[in-house]
């Protein structure tokens, strides 16, 4: 009844994403998002305000200062652990406020 035509999701998903930029802002926006929730747990987000990704810059709006001052610290190593969660290099640069 089926064909042959047996290919992974991922490899679909790459090819109808294709060069479509706004795709692929869409999905490494997603993609930063939940490796946020997953990196940072409940404590963190739950002082996490919101979110914005663009053009490699990971601006994040926190509701304590002192929270803030302490990953401002961790900068470098928040900016690995969100590429690695990822799978792909997204974040660039993270800027809290």
């Amino acid at each position: 009844m089926f064909g042959n035509n047996d290919r992974n999701i991922k490899d679909i998903l790459s090819e109808v994403i294709g060069d479509n930029k706004k795709l692929k802002n869409g999905v490494s926006k997603v993609t930063i998002e939940d490796a946020w929730k997953k990196q940072m747990g409940d404590v963190i987000c739950s002082y996490t305000e919101r979110l914005y990704f663009s053009n490699g810059k990971l601006t994040v709006y926190l509701t304590s200062a002192p929270l803030r001052s302490e990953l401002t610290m961790s900068k470098v190593r928040l900016i690995e652990l969100l590429n690695e969660e990822c799978g792909a290099h997204y974040v660039e640069d993270i800027i809290l406020r």
